[in-house]
């Protein structure tokens, strides 16, 4: 226990023990002679890229197969064909 306490109680104190450096008229962010920082230009624009329209066009084109299928999907086929559904009373479990 004394061990990690006394580590950094010493790394404490020996970085309180440098001299801070000064600052000068350049160095200081506040000064009118401090120099800019770089300016980058700005490569972003607010268009899609074409992965992004890939996408939009698949999920257009999948939203479109749906209202299809959500207008015609149930009353495609005949009634014969549908599968029969069971009544919950005649699907008793044994446990």
């Amino acid at each position: 226990m004394n061990r990690p306490f006394l580590f950094l109680t010493a790394t404490l104190l020996a970085g309180c023990a440098s001299a801070p450096v000064p600052l000068t008229a350049r160095s200081s962010p506040a000064s009118p002679q401090a120099p800019e920082g770089a300016r980058l230009a700005h490569t972003a624009s607010l268009r899609f890229d074409d992965a992004t329209l890939k996408t939009h066009t698949l999920l257009a084109a999948a939203q479109k197969e749906q209202e299809h299928w959500d207008a015609y999907g149930p009353v495609s086929g005949t009634p014969e064909a549908a599968p029969k559904t069971e009544d919950k009373m005649d699907m008793k479990h044994e446990h």
